[in-house]
């Protein structure tokens, strides 16, 4: 940035969403956003549950701004989620908000940062098909850390050890693991499991990440009908009866395992519901299941039912019990739970996507920027997200016109 041009103010505020520990922007990246030219004001306690105090931010250059004052002065607000909907009247017009938006879930602010001005951009909406996109794939940083403490989750609350084990006389199989889907959140709950001991199997329909579990050492759930060297199936009524295969071969299949993680999800869609609850309940008793894609419990269930991810029985944030001693665990924010690494990796992906709107002249929005493209929500007063510009279409539709 050009010397004495105006420095562009960066507020980072404190989350409030029930359970989340993770700070947006951690002490070591500051000075690396303070040589971008922008100012960092932190709203005191911000990472303190994520053990990062306000005197590592201060050290590392920042201010730090209370609440009120950090609204009034940022040029850009920044977060792991959006503000509350009460603090909507605090934004203003020009003002660009960078967190993890998750538009189709939570669509109604959308029409309101619009409405004012609002330039809002989702870290969670980046493409990772392009090179330049990967570094601030928020998405796929989370989902690796959170299929990681899957594993863990599960091991906690499995009554047998995920290695073979035994005495001088007498040897037990290692836990049997299946993990279905291999996206990033599943290629690492893979790892840690083969790490933890357990022998891992993976159910995929896509080849190049079925390869990618195979180089884990993982074996492959057999599916009839699907032939890897075809390539993927395609998008459409072929892929959705693809996944109807695919739950049955798992209904079949899913008692076999003592543990069990999904992971199967839908880019800009719902995640295919894979098993019920009754063939869940077919498993041993003591197994346990976590739903990576049940959702976070913040985030509203659709409204015909709360069942959000592959499994019929996982509810965000809970673990439920099915059958005779079935665990269900509906995952929720599991990088929540990882708030040192969680936060660290989503601040590198923040410091990404700054240096690419980064300009001599300043932070530069340009929509047209393949990059840019797929994350820029609302800017210039209109819904450019195409999902979400349609719910809120139908969502007027449906409340039919103002009263006269």
């Amino acid at each position: 940035m050009e010397t004495g041009a105006p420095r562009t103010v960066l507020g980072v505020f404190r989350e409030t969403v029930p359970g989340e520990r993770r700070v947006a922007l951690v002490p070591d990246v500051v000075p690396a956003v303070g040589r971008l030219g922008l100012t960092v004001l932190i709203e005191p306690g911000a990472g303190a549950q994520a053990w990062l105090h306000d005197e590592a931010y201060l050290a590392a250059g920042a201010e730090l701004a209370g609440h009120a004052e950090l609204l009034h002065r940022a040029d850009v607000l920044l977060g792991v989620h959006p503000p509350a909907l009460d603090r909507l009247h605090d934004l203003r017009p020009g003002q660009l908000l960078i967190a993890l938006l998750r538009p189709t879930a939570i669509p109604r602010p959308v029409g309101q940062w619009a409405d004012r001005g609002v330039t809002a951009i989702g870290l969670d909406l980046a493409d990772a098909r392009l090179p330049a996109a990967r570094p601030m794939d928020a998405t796929a940083s989370q989902a690796r850390i959170a299929g990681y403490r899957a594993v863990l989750l599960a091991a906690e609350r499995l009554g047998r050890c995920l290695p073979p084990w035994g005495t001088a006389d007498t040897a037990f199989e290692p836990v049997r693991t299946l993990v279905v889907g291999a996206g990033p959140e599943g290629l690492q709950a893979v790892d840690t499991a083969r790490r933890l001991g357990s022998r891992v199997q993976v159910a995929e329909l896509r080849r190049q990440e079925r390869a990618q579990a195979v180089a884990l050492g993982a074996e492959l759930v057999a599916l009839p009908g699907f032939d890897p060297v075809a390539g993927d199936p395609e998008l459409g009524e072929a892929l959705a009866h693809r996944r109807s295969a695919l739950g049955a071969v798992l209904a079949a299949v899913v008692p076999h395992y003592d543990l069990v993680v999904t992971a199967l999800d839908v880019p800009g869609g719902e995640p295919p519901m894979l098993l019920r609850t009754d063939e869940v309940a077919a498993m041993r008793p003591g197994s346990v299941l976590v739903d990576l894609t049940a959702g976070p419990a913040h985030v509203p269930a659709p409204a015909d039912s709360w069942a959000q991810g592959n499994l019929e029985c996982a509810r965000p944030g809970a673990t439920t019990l099915v059958g005779d001693g079935v665990i269900v665990i509906g995952a929720g924010e599991l990088a929540a739970q990882v708030p040192v690494t969680a936060s660290e990796a989503y601040a590198h992906n923040v410091l990404a996507l700054l240096t690419h709107l980064t300009r001599r002249d300043g932070l530069r929005v340009d929509p047209t920027d393949p990059v840019q493209d797929a994350m820029v929500v609302t800017h210039h007063g209109a819904v450019r997200h195409a999902a979400t510009r349609r719910l809120l279409a139908d969502a007027t539709t449906a409340a039919g016109p103002p009263p006269p």
